[in-house]
């Protein structure tokens, strides 16, 4: 019997089922007293921010207690005020409505992400969604509510704008990444370093207006409100932590920092003046390796990771890694080192030469943009 690419789709359905069930039998584990916990969070800090300051969002001797008090563990509030603001209009609805509003917006944010990113047409792109989903880290960003979704779409829609020769509204666009830095911060300075000079200018401007804007309504204050909360909540039993200073020793964290910068560079440097799919893939591997705090379920940023290096029309072996990846970040819970060695030789691996040949050396509508 032939094997077919309708075998192909059966099996991926199959399994995705079966990942879909291992997805609902995980939620026993993250039950929270209250439904959406990250969702609440900000639910919260924009309630006490309209009504008595935004500095108060900050304050774990304000914050906690009240969060506390619903969610039944402390949660403080560590993003840029900006999310607060964003998820303002929605605190003035009962929690339970809002939540699903939420919801709803995070899954046309993942529509979004998926349309712009993951390659292939009809039935080949419906796969790549239906995989992500059932991904656990991605599942369990839509139960907790957690903005590392909307970073997703906001990075997707940057590379489609980019691609397209938009840099300078692909820079803006990417400037929501202040909504939760730490999950593609690499980005920008892996665009600049790929010659895309105009996308970080833009990008640097309008994250300079966004952070002056969130300095003055939070005070100076913020710094010593957040370092206060850090410390409360140290030790404290939470999701598993994925980066390298939470998973090893520090001086060994320090040296796989620097080899995974090392790395990343060399990757994007090769890549300089092309496309910009693998320069922010890999920016968006090294990141999630590098950052101090990267929770298990934003591990959504690598899923768009795959996506834009399967827009590239990589070699059959680096189809095999990608299999690899896909398997470790579902486990990631359980074995967290592995899922961090699994994107190491996934990021080393874009060092040789992953794509078809000549598959990247075509002209493409930004090619102007790379040169500034």
């Amino acid at each position: 019997m032939r094997f077919t690419s309708r075998h192909l789709t059966v099996g991926v359905i199959a399994a995705s089922l079966v990942l879909a069930l291992c997805d609902v039998l995980w939620l026993d584990t993250y039950r929270y007293a209250v439904a959406s916990p990250d969702f609440f969070v900000y639910y919260l800090a924009a309630q006490l921010g309209s009504a008595h300051g935004w500095t108060v969002i900050y304050d774990p001797s304000i914050f906690l207690p009240a969060e506390r008090a619903v969610v039944g563990r402390p949660l403080p509030y560590l993003n840029p005020p900006e999310l607060a603001w964003l998820v303002l209009p929605l605190s003035w609805l009962p929690y339970a409505i809002a939540a699903w509003i939420w919801k709803a917006i995070l899954a046309a944010a993942f529509i979004v992400a998926w349309s712009l990113a993951a390659p292939g047409r009809r039935s080949a792109k419906m796969l790549y969604g239906v995989t992500a989903v059932v991904l656990l880290p991605v599942f369990i960003s839509f139960f907790f509510g957690q903005v590392s979704v909307l970073i997703v779409a906001v990075v997707a829609g940057s590379w489609w704008l980019i691609r397209r020769d938009q840099p300078w509204v692909a820079g803006l666009t990417l400037s929501l990444l202040i909504l939760k830095p730490q999950l593609a911060f690499l980005v920008p300075p892996a665009l600049l370093l790929a010659g895309f000079g105009r996308v970080f200018v833009s990008w640097l401007l309008g994250t300079a207006v966004l952070g002056a804007a969130a300095l003055l309504m939070v005070g100076p204050s913020v710094f010593s409100h957040v370092a206060r909360s850090l410390a409360l909540i140290q030790g404290v039993p939470g999701p598993v932590q994925l980066s390298l200073e939470r998973q090893f020793p520090l001086p060994i964290a320090v040296i796989g920092i620097a080899i995974v910068l090392l790395a990343a560079g060399a990757v994007v440097l090769r890549a300089r003046g092309r496309d910009p799919s693998i320069p922010m893939a890999a920016a968006l591997i090294a990141g999630i390796l590098v950052s101090p705090y990267i929770n298990f379920y934003d591990l959504s940023a690598v899923v768009l990771a795959g996506w834009l290096v399967l827009q590239t029309r990589p070699r059959r072996w680096q189809w095999l890694i990608l299999f690899g990846v896909y398997v470790a970040l579902d486990l990631a819970p359980i074995w967290p080192v592995l899922t961090i060695a699994a994107l190491g030789v996934w990021l080393v691996s874009l060092l040789m030469p992953w794509a078809a040949p000549n598959a990247l050396d075509q002209p493409v509508t930004q090619a102007g943009t790379a040169a500034a």
